[in-house]
Parts: structure tokens; sequence; C-alpha cells
């Protein structure tokens, strides 16, 4: 019911409702919630999460570093605390050929008292495990995972473990510089089995950087999006995942029948491509974004390598041979001593390619030179005083600033950096004003390698400190003491050596308050003889 429908309540359908409730609560003996479950639907609700759901063992043993079963249990952020919670593994599905290490399993059932869990808590825990030795190579059965609360609700999972593995591992593709915009690359990638159990299949699953692209879509392919890959920093990356149907047996390497194209973009800099293969899931899911090109399998390439030499995930590095053209422009404000202008620098990416940082340590960064005789009183948060090799500590009045300029910074983006000044009283008045530089960089001082044209890559920031006017001199000499008058006359802010035009200004000001005043006091004289000829004509007052 909606806080809207509650308020509609007519005063006798409260005063019945409120009258039945203490009837119940009074009338109906208390009962305990049993173990696990939850009489209200308003109460922590939290689930059991495990590392993984499959787990090989291998055979012989591994003694020194078992594989196991890694459970968490998070808080409930909108529940409350979930009281006396208690996490058991029933292991009576895989005792037969499992030895558990490390712990008391009464009755086969492996339990932690995690006490209480906060909203913000957190509970885990791990189980050994290792493969009897009689225990034949392929014997599989599942481990039950539940967990009980006096007043939460909690949802369990299961773990199938399995005697043996299949240990897949991906080669690693050396790294490429020259990758020229415009054409393809073939991703060199083959697969192996360091385990003991044949993989009935392997899902593939290939995320490229926006510089690149899939040269061809496979009909056992589904193509889309993913934001998971943490070397992406949360960017989105185009992904295909490719189930392959080939067996890979145990002690064999295999290549991919077609190799994997990459088109390399116009706006290709720094890119990668992130692979990763895992036996193929039970079952294969079909959708509208399958490919509609050739099958993509497998061919036996020999034999596999030592496990200690690969992965089951990999990332090819690839930066092409491309520019981005970073272009800055400045600002320029007038003012007087005391006063505070916002002067701002701002940052394009002309191109042809975007900047993302993702194989690079090159972070694009913007030095900006505070105009002397002015003092930072606001700065944007991206900036930080510069150290002479890096960022400072936040603060402000600092001579000199480094920025750092976000990533992707995309072709056409444009980075604007505003920074309010404070004009300081002996700050300089010549023509030419007081000005700092700005100047693309890297974040550590060095030099943008990617960036071939330096002509655009400084600009200036300028502030016109306005003189005191009368004085005769030039735009420096007193040009610090008020003249009221010319406040208030129109401004030219592009004028730095007016000093003497305002002094005729303020002259041709006085004059025309003078002729006025002494239009006044004629006028005034004037009807002060009339008055009194008047009084003199009239006769006496009665």
């Amino acid at each position: 019911m909606s806080p809207r429908t509650r308020g509609r309540w007519s005063a006798p359908l409260a005063a019945i409702t409120v009258a039945l409730l203490g009837t119940l609560l009074v009338g109906a003996p208390a009962h305990a919630a049993p173990s696990g479950t939850l009489d209200a639907q308003d109460g922590p609700v939290l689930n059991l999460t495990v590392v993984r759901d499959e787990v090989g063992l291998p055979q012989p043993a591994d003694r020194t570093d078992p594989p196991q079963i890694s459970w968490g249990l998070e808080g409930d952020p909108d529940g409350g605390t979930a009281e006396d919670v208690v996490v058991g593994i029933d292991v009576s599905g895989i005792s037969s050929f499992t030895d558990v290490g490390g712990m008391d399993c009464p009755d086969d059932v492996c339990s932690w008292p995690a006490k209480d869990i906060a909203p913000d808590g957190f509970a885990g825990g791990i189980l050994d495990m290792n493969a009897k030795p009689s225990a034949p190579l392929g014997t599989t059965g599942t481990a039950r995972l539940y967990a009980t609360s006096s007043n939460a609700s909690v949802g369990g999972t299961t773990v199938k473990v399995t005697v043996g593995a299949v240990g897949l591992i991906l080669n690693r593709i050396p790294g490429t510089d020259t990758a020229e915009p415009g054409t393809s690359l073939d991703a060199p990638i083959t697969i192996a089995n360091t385990g003991s159990l044949t993989a009935q299949g392997v899902d593939l699953r290939l995320a490229a950087t926006p510089g690149l692209g899939f040269a061809q879509r496979f009909s056992n392919c589904t193509y889309g999006t993913t934001d998971g890959i943490p070397a992406a920093s949360g960017q989105t990356l185009d992904q295909a995942v490719c189930h392959i149907s080939t067996a890979v047996e145990p002690g064999k390497r295999y290549r991919l029948s077609t190799p994997v194209g990459l088109d390399v973009r116009k706006t290709a800099l720094f890119e990668f491509l992130d692979y990763r293969a895992k036996p193929m899931a039970a079952t294969v899911p079909t959708t509208e974004n399958s490919g509609s090109g050739p099958v993509l399998a497998l061919v036996p390439d020999g034999s596999a390598p030592p496990a200690t030499s690969g992965t089951d995930h990999a990332l090819w590095a690839i930066n092409a041979a491309n520019t981005a053209d970073i272009a800055v422009t400045g600002d320029n404000a007038a003012a007087e001593p005391g006063d505070a202008v916002t002067l701002t620098a701002k940052v394009r990416n002309n191109g042809p390619a975007s900047f993302n940082l993702l194989t690079s340590d090159d972070q694009l960064g913007l030095l900006v030179d505070i105009p002397k005789g002015t003092t930072a009183v606001k700065v944007p948060e991206r900036c930080r005083p510069w150290t002479g090799g890096g960022m400072g500590e936040p603060g402000l009045g600092a001579p000199q600033y480094i920025c750092a300029i976000g990533s992707p910074f995309n072709v056409g983006q444009v980075a604007t950096l505003p920074f309010t000044v404070k004009i300081d009283k002996d700050a300089p008045t010549g023509a030419t004003g007081t000005t700092g530089e700005v100047r693309a960089m890297s974040v550590h001082g060095g030099e943008l390698a990617y960036d071939s044209d330096k002509a655009d890559n400084t600009a200036r920031l300028t502030v016109h400190v306005k003189g005191a006017a009368g004085t005769g001199g030039s735009a420096g000499s007193g040009g610090n003491q008020p003249q009221p008058q010319t406040t208030a006359l129109p401004q030219d802010t592009t004028d730095t050596t007016g000093a003497l035009a305002e002094t005729g200004s303020s002259g041709m000001l006085t004059f025309a308050w003078a002729s006025a005043a002494a239009l006044v006091a004629g006028a005034m004289l004037i009807a002060t003889v009339r008055r009194r000829r008047a009084r003199s004509t009239a006769g006496p007052l009665t």
C-alpha cells in the first residue's frame, strides 16, 4: 500500500484496525521463528556467494596448495543487522572421494558461526579439499552451502567438485607498437590444456578497446559490450564470446582455425585486446547478436607447454602509429588591484587519435603558471600545485599548477579549466599586462610523444591591471590610486594604455559639474529678487 493510500484511511476504520491488532497481539501466544526463516518480509536478506561454482581436485593431490571452496556473505544495507548467523557446507555429496582439511565436520557438515553481520559487514571463509588417493579421475559430486539466522533470510548455493581438472592456458602475445590505423591485425591465440581432464569445449571471450574493431563475426560467437574488464577501468568495451565445441585434450595445444582479425581504427592510439578461455558452459546461449561468418574452431598445434608458462587470461597491448593534436587556448581579463577575475584555459583534442590511457603511463596534463602579481584563490578540482616533477597536495596560492586531463579524451572533446585569481596591490600595470603560460605535457613533466604538432601546445593567461587616472604619468605609475569619477564611466577591457584618456574624461566631467552649479546659483538669486519686489508692492499683511 502506498503512503498516499494509507493517508486516506478514515478514522473509524483506523480505530477498528488498531483494536483488532491489539486483540491479536494480546490473545496470540508468541512463537520463535524457525532458524533460517523469516516471518516478516522487511528483515535482512543475505546471499551466500562463492568464488567458483566448479572446483577440480588434482590427482594425485596437491597437499601444499589444495583447491578450496571460498564463500562470502555481505550484509544487507537496507535490512539492518543479521543476527546469530551460522554458515554451513554440507559435504555429504563429496565426502566419498574428498578429504576435507583444517576443519572438524561432524555428520558431514562444516560450519562457521559468523555471529552478527551489520549492514556494511562481511563474513567469509574457505574449505580446503583434496582428492582421496583411490578416487578415479572424473568422479564428481556437489557440496551444498547454506546459512541460518534468527532474524534474516539467507539464500544458499552449490559447488560442483570433480576429481581431476581442466587446466586451460593461453599464449601471451607480444605487444605491438606500430599498428597502422586503417589496417587489420591477426590475433595469434593458442589454447592448451595442462590439466588431467578433457575440456569438451572452450568459451573464448574477447574484449577490444574503442580503437579496435572485430574484422569478422563468427557464427558461433555472440557480440555485445562489457564494462567488467579490470584493465579498462570501468570503460565499456566491445566483446565477443565464442562457444567453440572442439574437445581440448590434456597435454595438447590448439590454435584457432581462423585468426581473429582486429581492425585498427583511425582513432586508435593506446589499445589492447583482453582474451580469456574457460571450459565450455553446460548450456550455450544463442542470441540475435550472433555473427553470420564461418564457425570458429580449434586445430591441434603440438604439445602443451608447462602449466607455469601461461594462465587462462591474457592481454595483448596494441599501440597505434598515430598522433593526437592537443591544442591549448588561453584567456585574458582586465581588473584593478584587489579585484578577483576568472581566467579559463581550454584543452582540445584535435585528433585524429583519441587519447585513452590504457597501455601507457603518459597521463595528459596542463601546466598552468599563475600570472605574477596575482594569487590563485580558486582552482579546478583536477589541479594540484606543481612540485617540479608531479602533483603536490591540494592548496591555493601556488605559483604553478598541474591539471590532469581525464581519460578517455576523445577527438573533438574539450576540457575547460577556470582559475580565479585575485589582483595583488603590487601587480604590474604595464601595457602588456601580467601573463602566465599554460602548456600541455604529461602530469610528470614529460613531452607528449604522440603529439606531433607542438605549435599549439602553449597559450597565455593575461590580466591587464588598470592603472590610476589623473597622474599625468604612464599606466605603470600611480596605478593603485583610486579614482571614483572614472569607475562610473564605460571601460574598455582591452585598453591597457588609457590613463591619459581617462584623465581627460575626468576634466570634462568636472567642468560639466561646475557649469551646472553656476546655473543653479543664478536661478536662486533671480527668485530672491522677485520675492522682495512682490512684498514691497503689495502692502502690509493683515
